[in-house]
């Protein structure tokens, strides 16, 4: 299938993240509300071709890939601690450096690159917020409060989601502008999660190229034909949108998804994770886009 670069340019404040399986959500919302006969009809093509999608990450950087570790020599300094320090906390990768360095990717390698740089980051803005319970659907009387940050990017800042689909260009030109001028996530009506979308071609050195190891670009399940995986967990809280987000039982069951950034070797062609389904209690219908998006590599050992 080919794949495409969705970029899209941030007006305003966004409160939930841009995780792969929640833009699949909010594409499908996009589709729903055309008729919910296109919407069914879409997801049952996806059992035989698969819609693989990333996060949306900062233009031109990629998650780090998770490496086996390497011995190395004992800091001798506390400036080389804290240096050592934040490079294994070092998430992002430039693109041009992933594509240079894959064909012979070690920790030692890895980490000349991470040294090099990171991405701007935007303004965090906490807010407040209240629990709500899950069975009777009301905030307790006493204690409950908690703190969500949202991101306050800068005017027109840019993101770029990676996608590989059956579907045109246009396709998804459309669908996603439809989410950018109704809105993202939560919030949505009062103006958060609001862009502009441009989509092309992702660059084909990106996707074909040999390897031993494959990196995801998603939020999603370990399935058996990820061999030898590294990763960092994430539990996924999801509810659900738009008309069902009221009234009922919105929640979803909580999800344990791998990070991106995640690496394992391919047992096989792929697809690698799941479309995930029961996902709610009450609507077996819905599922969840649990598959990964993959750039191949080579890991080597030093």
């Amino acid at each position: 299938m080919p794949e495409y670069r969705v970029e899209i340019r941030l007006e305003g404040p966004i409160a939930t993240p841009l995780h792969s399986g929640t833009l699949f959500g909010h594409l499908c919302w996009a589709l729903r509300n055309d008729s919910e006969d296109a919407l069914e009809a879409w997801l049952r093509r996806l059992e035989e071709s698969p819609f693989l999608i990333s996060d949306a990450f900062p233009c031109g950087w990629l998650p780090a890939p998770l490496l086996a570790p390497t011995r190395r020599a004992r800091p001798a300094t506390l400036q080389q601690m804290e240096e050592a320090k934040k490079l294994r906390k070092a998430s992002w990768l430039r693109v041009e450096d992933f594509l240079e360095i894959r064909g012979a990717l070690s920790r030692p390698v890895l980490e000349k690159r991470l040294a090099a740089g990171k991405p701007p980051s935007p303004e965090i803005v906490r807010t407040a917020r209240n629990t709500i319970n899950r069975l009777t659907g009301t905030t307790p009387e006493s204690g409950g409060l908690f703190f969500v940050d949202e991101m306050w990017p800068a005017n027109g800042e840019c993101r770029e989601i990676w996608v590989s689909t059956a579907e045109s260009a246009e396709w998804l030109a459309a669908r996603f502008q439809e989410i950018g001028t109704l809105g993202y996530g939560a919030d949505a009506g009062i103006g958060r999660g609001r862009f502009t979308v441009r989509v092309g071609p992702a660059p084909a050195a990106l996707f074909q190229a040999p390897g031993n190891r494959c990196m995801s670009l998603s939020h999603g399940s370990l399935t058996a034909n990820m061999g030898e995986p590294r990763y960092r967990i994430h539990t996924h809280f999801g509810k659900l949108g738009s008309m069902y987000a009221t009234g009922g039982d919105p929640f979803k069951y909580p999800l344990v998804l791998l990070r991106p950034g995640a690496t394992f070797r391919p047992e096989n062609g792929g697809p690698f994770g799941a479309l995930l389904r029961p996902v709610h209690r009450h609507r077996p219908e819905i599922c969840h886009n649990a598959w990964h998006l993959v750039v191949p590599f080579t890991e080597v050992n030093e």
